[in-house]
C-alpha cells in the first residue's frame, strides 16, 4: 500500500481513569465513517482492556496496541518508534489517535516525532488532556506526571463536572496556572462538540519544548504495582461484589471483564474505590481484570478472587 505523508496525529492524555477511552469512543462513534482512523492504544500493564471497550463501537478502526509501560519511557520508547512507523505504513489512516498510559509523561511528545523513522510519515495535530475533576487532587504521588500532561495539552477536557462539588473553582484555576494557554472546556463523559474537538491547532505548545520546556526531562517508569487476572471460570455475583469491595480501596484503577455464572459478562472501571458494574454483550473472552496502584502483589490478588470464588460456589443450592 502507498504510504500517505504526513498524517495528523492526535495525543490523548489524562490520569488512570480520567476519561480518556470514553473520548476515543465518543470520536469512533460519530466522526465521518469514511475517516479512516488508527488507534494507538497504550496500556501500563501487561493486558489492553481498553481495546475491548474500544471494539463496542459500530465501526471499523485500526489499532495498534503497546502494553507494558508508557510509550515515552526509555525501556520501550525504540520498539514503539518502529511499530507507530510499521503501522502508518500498513494502514495509512486520515488520523491517529495515541491514547496514553495515564502514567504518561509526556514532555517529549515533539521529539519523539522528529525521529528520523517519524517525521516524514506523522505530525503532531494536537494534544488534548483529560483532567478527573473529582479526583485530580487524589494523585500526589504521579504529581509530576500529570502536571506535564496539563502542560502541554491544546485543549484541557475537564470531565466529570458533575461530581466536582464545591471545588470547580479551585481546580480550573489550578490548571490555568499550570497552563495559561489551553482551551478549557468543562464536560461531562467526554461529551463535546466534534467540530471543537477535531479543530486544528496552529502550533500545538508541545512544540516549545525547545523553549519554554526545555527544563525538562522526560521521567522513567512510574514506581507504580500493576496485577493482571486472567482466567477462565466463571464466579457468582455475590462473590464478584465481595472481591470487589475488597480490593478497590487498595487500588487507584481497577478495569476489565468479569464472567459470571450464567453466562453473563459485566464490564468494570473503578477509580479510587468508585466501582461501576455494567452488563455487556460485546465481550466474548475470558475473565480480564488489571489493577493498578501500590504495594499490590499479583499473587494475592489472584489468590484472593479464586478463594472468594470458590466459598460462593460452595453456597450455591
Amino acid at each position: 500500500m502507498e504510504r500517505k505523508q504526513h498524517i495528523p496525529l492526535v495525543l490523548v492524555t489524562g490520569f488512570l481513569g480520567s476519561g480518556k477511552t470514553t473520548l476515543v469512543k465518543y470520536l469512533l462513534g460519530n466522526v465521518d465513517p469514511d475517516l479512516r482512523i488508527g488507534i494507538v492504544q497504550n496500556e501500563y500493564a501487561s493486558a489492553n482492556i481498553d481495546t475491548s471497550e474500544l471494539h463496542s463501537v459500530d465501526r471499523k478502526f485500526d489499532v495498534l496496541e503497546v502494553n507494558q509501560g508508557s510509550v515515552f519511557c526509555v525501556c520501550i520508547l525504540g520498539s514503539f518508534i518502529d511499530s507507530l512507523a510499521e503501522f502508518t505504513d500498513h494502514y495509512s489512516p486520515d488520523l491517529i489517535i495515541i491514547e496514553a498510559s495515564g502514567l504518561s509523561d509526556p514532555i517529549a511528545i515533539a521529539e519523539i516525532l522528529q525521529h528520523g523513522k517519524l517525521v516524514d510519515r506523522v505530525y503532531l495535530s494536537a494534544v488534548w488532556c483529560i483532567v478527573d475533576g473529582q479526583n485530580y487532587h487524589k494523585v500526589s504521588k504521579m504529581n509530576t506526571r500529570v502536571e506535564r500532561q496539563v502542560m502541554i495539552a491544546d485543549r484541557i477536557l475537564l470531565n466529570k463536572s458533575d461530581l466536582m462539588e464545591d471545588h470547580r473553582d479551585a481546580l480550573l484555576q489550578a490548571l490555568k496556572t499550570l497552563n495559561p494557554e489551553a482551551e478549557i472546556i468543562i464536560t461531562t463523559y467526554c461529551q463535546v462538540p466534534l467540530q471543537v474537538l477535531l479543530e486544528p491547532v496552529n502550533e500545538p505548545l508541545a512544540l516549545l519544548k525547545d523553549t519554554q520546556h526545555r527544563k525538562y526531562e522526560p521521567r522513567g517508569r512510574a514506581e507504580i504495582s500493576t496485577v493482571v487476572l486472567r482466567t477462565s471460570r466463571c464466579i457468582e455475583p455475590t462473590g464478584l461484589d465481595a472481591f470487589i469491595r475488597e480490593v478497590e480501596g487498595k487500588l487507584i484503577r481497577l478495569k476489565g471483564f468479569v464472567l459470571l455464572a450464567g453466562q453473563k459478562v459485566v464490564s468494570i472501571q473503578s477509580e479510587f474505590g468508585r466501582t461501576r458494574m455494567i452488563e455487556v454483550d460485546y465481550y466474548h473472552g475470558n475473565t480480564e481484570l488489571v489493577g493498578l496502584g501500590w504495594d499490590i502483589s499479583p499473587a494475592d490478588f489472584g489468590r484472593r478472587f479464586h478463594d472468594i470464588r470458590k466459598s460462593r460456589e460452595q453456597h450455591v443450592p
